[in-house]
C-alpha cells in the first residue's frame, strides 16, 4: 500500500444544532443532492421535519448529520486532492462510513438509520432509562477504577489515553463527575440514551431481528477500519456486524489510529460537525488531520479578485 496514503474518518455525533445542519442541507449543492435521495427514501421532507423537531436526538437529526458529513467529505476530498485507501467512523460516524465505503447505497442507509432510531426510541421508553454515557477527559486510564469504585459501570469508549466514555446509572452521575473534577479531570457531554454498553444486548438483538435483516450489505469498494478493534473490513457481512455490534461494544479509537498508521496513512480527512477527533493528541500525532466542518462551510466566501492588466 502507498506509504503516503489518505483516509477518511467520520466523526461521532456530539451535540448538533438542527438549525445549522438544516441551513447547510438547503444551501450546499452537494448536500441538496443527498437530501433529495433521502426525501424519496423516507417519504417525507427531511428539512421540514428537522425544523419542527429542533435539537432533540431524533431520526431527522441523525440522518441530517450523516448527509452533511458525506457532502462535506465529497467536497473536501476534491479540494485537497485526496485519494482515500480506507475509511472509518468513530461511533455514530460508522454510518456515514458505510456509504462512503460502498457497502450500502445512500437511500438504504437513510432508511436503516431511521429504522435504528425508531427501534432505539421504542426500546428506551421501557428499558434502561436509568443509564447514561459520560465523556471524561484529562484522566489517565489507571485512574478510572478508583473514580468508579462502588458504581456499576461499563467503559464504553477509549478515544485517547486520557479520553473515555463511561456508562453508568444516572443516579451515580453527579458523584462520578464530582470525583472526576477532584482528580483534575473534566466531564464533557452526557449522552442520553446510553451507548456502546454490553447491558444493551436486548436492543442489539431487537435491531438484528427487526431492522438489519431488511438490508443486504455489499463488499465495500473502500475497506473500512473498525473503531472497535482496528480490524480491516473487506466484506459486507463484516461491515454490517460492525454497525450492529456497536450497540454493545466499546469504541477503541487508538486501535483504529494504529491501523491507519500501519497502512501508511499520512493524511486523514474528518468531515462533519466534529467536537472531539481533531482535539485528540494520539490521533493527531499519527496523521495530519484535515477538517471539513459545517460552520466553515456556512461562512460567506469572499469573491476572488479579478486580475487586471497594468499599463506599462
Amino acid at each position: 500500500m502507498d506509504t503516503t496514503a489518505d483516509a477518511v474518518l467520520f466523526p461521532g455525533m456530539g451535540p448538533a444544532r438542527a438549525g445549522e445542519l438544516g441551513r447547510f442541507l438547503v444551501i450546499d449543492p452537494l448536500a441538496r443532492r443527498r437530501v433529495a435521495v433521502a426525501d424519496e427514501a423516507l417519504g417525507y421532507r427531511l428539512v421540514d421535519r428537522l425544523r419542527e423537531a429542533g435539537d432533540e436526538y431524533t431520526e431527522y437529526l441523525q440522518i441530517a448529520f450523516v448527509l452533511a458529513s458525506l457532502a462535506l467529505a465529497e467536497r473536501a476530498e476534491a479540494e485537497h486532492g485526496l485519494t482515500p485507501v480506507v475509511c472509518g467512523g468513530s461511533s455514530f460516524g460508522e454510518r456515514a462510513a458505510v456509504v462512503r465505503s460502498g457497502a450500502l447505497p445512500l437511500a438504504e442507509l437513510v432508511r436503516l438509520v431511521a429504522g435504528i432510531a425508531r427501534c432505539e426510541q421504542e426500546y428506551f421508553t421501557t428499558r434502561h432509562q436509568d443509564l447514561v454515557s459520560q465523556f471524561v477527559v484529562r484522566l489517565p486510564e489507571e485512574c478510572l477504577p478508583e473514580l468508579l469504585d462502588g458504581m456499576v459501570h461499563d467503559v464504553s469508549g477509549r478515544f485517547d489515553p486520557d479520553v473515555h466514555l463511561i456508562t453508568l446509572a444516572e443516579a451515580d452521575l453527579d458523584e462520578f463527575i464530582r470525583r472526576v473534577r477532584a482528580a483534575g479531570g473534566y466531564a464533557l457531554t452526557t449522552m442520553r440514551p446510553a451507548a456502546h454498553s454490553p447491558r444493551l444486548t436486548g436492543l442489539r438483538d431487537r435491531l438484528a431481528d427487526e431492522v438489519f435483516g431488511r438490508y443486504s450489505f455489499r463488499d465495500p469498494e473502500l475497506p473500512v477500519v473498525s473503531d472497535q478493534d482496528g480490524a480491516l473490513l473487506r466484506t459486507g457481512e463484516a461491515v454490517a456486524s460492525l454497525l450492529l455490534e456497536s450497540t454493545v461494544t466499546m469504541v477503541r479509537l487508538p486501535e483504529l489510529a494504529a491501523r491507519f498508521a500501519r497502512l501508511g496513512v499520512r493524511r486523514t480527512l474528518v468531515p462533519g460537525p466534529d467536537h472531539l477527533l481533531h482535539r485528540l493528541p494520539g490521533l493527531a500525532g499519527q496523521t495530519e488531520l484535515l477538517r471539513a466542518d459545517v460552520k466553515e462551510a456556512l461562512k460567506p466566501r469572499r469573491p476572488r479578485r479579478r486580475a487586471t492588466a497594468v499599463a506599462a
